[in-house]
C-alpha cells in the first residue's frame, strides 16, 4: 500500500481516499482487527458507506442518521454452543440501534486544501444492553503542496469499532480504538518519474485485553519511486521499515509472549486501464516480521492483490479481486495466519434514484507458528453474502437496506458459526 498523494484524483472523493489508505495502513500492519471484523461480523453489517452517494460539495456540512440492525448469532456461537451459562439466557439473536451525528468540512486556500470529518457513533443493543458503547471517529488531513511539483498529505485518523465475537471468543465488550498519523511526500521528477515518501504512526488498544491482536505502537518511514504514463497508467516500487511495541504488555517466556518487533515491507503497485471501462489495480509484495526475543513468533511471506474493475454498460458495473495477506494473531496455537481472499461484486443502477449491489466473499485462513505440540493446525473458511439497495429519496438523503450472511467452517471444534443479519440505515448531509 502507498501512502503518495497522487492517489486522489478529484474533490469529491479526495478524502474518502484518504481516509480508507489510512483505514488499510492499519490492516498492513497486521495487527488490527478490522479484517476480522469486516468478515466475521461484530460492531456492524458489511453495508458500505451511502454518504458517498451523496452528491453535495459545500465547503461545511453536518450528518445525521441511524441504523436498524437485526443479528441471528450476535457472539457467532457455533449451534453447539449455548450463551445461557454465561448470559443468563440462550437467545443468540439482538437488534442494534445506531444513530449517529458528523460535521464535514472541505476547504481550499490557493494550492492548500484541508479536509476534516468528525463522527459520533451511538451503539445500542436491545437484550444484551451491557455491549452499548459510543465511538469517536474522525480523519483530519492537509493536502499540502510546496509548489506545483511538491506535494503530500499530513493526516491524523481515529477509528473505533467492536472487536468481533468470532475471533474474540469472549462474551465481554471490547472495543477497539486505532490511530493512524502520516506524512507524506510525493515530489514530481519529471517525464513521469516521482520520488515518494512518507512517515508513520499507527497505534491500537482494546479496551479489554486481547493478547491474540495486542496493544501496541508502530512507528516508521517509506520512500520509494513512482512513474505515471501519459495514459495515467503507473508504477511503483516502495520499500518501508518499522518498528512495533507491544503497550501494556510484561515479556511472557512461557506464553511467547514478546516486547516488540521489526517489520520490513517491499511493496510494488500498479494501476493500468485497460479500456475506457475496464482497469485492473495490482498490488505485489513481501513482508517480513521479527520479534524482540522470541522467533518463534516470526513469519515472513508474499502479499499480494488484484482487483479487477469493469463498466459493463453505464448502468452496470463488476468488481472481482483476488489478494494474500499475512497477519499477527498470537495464541498458543498459531502465531500468525495467512489470509487467501476472492471477492465479486455487480452493481445495478436501476434508475438514477436507486441502485442494487451484491457481494460475495470467500476467505481461506491457514494459521501458522503454533509454539506448542499440536495435532493439526487450524484452518477456516469464512464466506460472507450481501444483497443492498440504496435509494437517494432526496438530494441529500440516502436509506440503505441490507440482507447479510456470514458462515465459517473450522477444523477446530465450536469453530463453525452462521449468521444473518437484516438492516435499513438513512443517512442525512445538510
Amino acid at each position: 500500500m502507498t501512502i503518495s498523494s497522487s492517489a486522489v484524483k478529484s474533490k469529491k472523493s479526495a478524502h474518502r481516499t484518504y481516509s480508507i489508505n489510512a483505514s488499510q495502513l492499519v490492516v498492513a500492519s497486521c495487527l488490527a482487527v478490522s479484517p476480522l471484523v469486516s468478515m466475521a461480523g461484530g460492531g456492524t453489517a458489511y453495508t458500505g458507506d451511502p454518504l458517498d452517494k451523496i452528491e453535495n460539495t459545500d465547503t461545511l456540512n453536518f450528518i445525521l442518521g441511524g441504523q436498524v440492525r437485526y443479528d441471528s448469532n450476535l457472539f457467532r456461537l457455533s449451534g453447539s454452543e449455548d450463551p445461557e451459562p454465561e448470559l443468563g439466557r440462550s437467545q443468540k439473536s439482538d437488534i442494534i440501534y445506531t444513530t449517529n451525528a458528523g460535521i464535514r468540512i472541505d476547504k481550499s486556500y490557493s494550492l492548500q486544501r484541508f479536509v476534516v470529518e468528525a463522527m459520533v457513533v451511538d451503539n445500542r443493543f436491545k437484550t444484551y444492553d451491557f455491549l452499548d458503547y459510543t465511538a469517536f471517529n474522525y480523519s483530519a488531513a492537509w493536502h499540502w503542496h510546496l509548489t506545483p511539483r511538491i506535494t503530500g498529505v499530513l493526516l491524523a485518523e481515529q477509528k473505533q469499532e467492536m472487536n468481533s465475537f468470532a475471533e474474540f471468543r469472549e462474551t465481554e465488550k471490547n472495543v477497539q480504538t486505532s490511530n493512524v498519523r502520516l506524512f507524506t511526500v510525493d515530489g514530481d521528477l519529471g517525464g513521469g518519474f516521482h520520488a515518494i515518501g512518507g512517515l508513520l504512526d499507527v497505534r491500537a488498544r482494546n479496551s479489554k485485553t486481547f493478547e491474540a491482536v495486542g496493544d501496541y505502537q508502530q512507528d516508521g518511514f517509506e520512500f520509494g519511486g513512482k512513474y505515471i504514463a501519459s495514459s495515467q497508467n503507473w508504477i511503483s516500487l516502495i520499500q518501508r521499515e518499522t518498528d512495533g511495541e507491544y503497550r501494556g504488555r510484561e515479556l511472557d517466556p512461557v506464553a511467547q509472549l514478546d516486547s516488540g518487533f521489526d517489520q520490513s515491507e517491499t511493496e510494488a503497485n500498479m494501476f493500468w486501464r485497460l479500456t475506457g471501462k475496464s482497469s485492473f489495480d495490482a498490488k505485489l509484495g513481501y513482508v517480513k516480521r521479527e520479534h524482540d526475543h522470541f522467533d518463534d513468533r516470526d513469519y515472513s511471506g508474499m502479499v499480494g492483490r488484484l482487483l479487477y474493475r469493469w463498466d459493463i454498460t453505464d448502468k452496470t458495473q463488476l468488481n472481482v479481486s483476488v489478494s494474500r495477506n499475512l497477519y499477527s494473531y498470537q495464541e498458543d496455537e498459531n502465531s500468525y495466519y495467512i489470509a487467501e481472499t476472492f471477492s465479486i461484486s455487480p452493481v445495478w443502477e436501476y434508475s438514477p434514484k436507486t441502485t442494487f449491489r451484491a457481494r460475495y466473499d470467500y476467505s481461506d485462513r491457514e494459521y501458522r507458528g503454533a509454539i506448542v505440540s499440536i495435532p493439526e493446525l487450524r484452518d477456516d473458511q469464512l464466506q460472507m453474502f450481501l444483497l443492498a439497495a440504496d435509494w437517494k429519496a432526496t438530494r441529500n438523503i440516502i436509506v440503505t437496506g441490507a440482507l447479510q450472511h456470514d458462515k465459517r467452517t473450522s477444523n477446530f471444534e465450536d469453530f463453525d458459526y452462521k449468521a444473518t443479519s437484516a438492516s435499513i440505515n438513512a443517512q442525512f448531509l445538510f
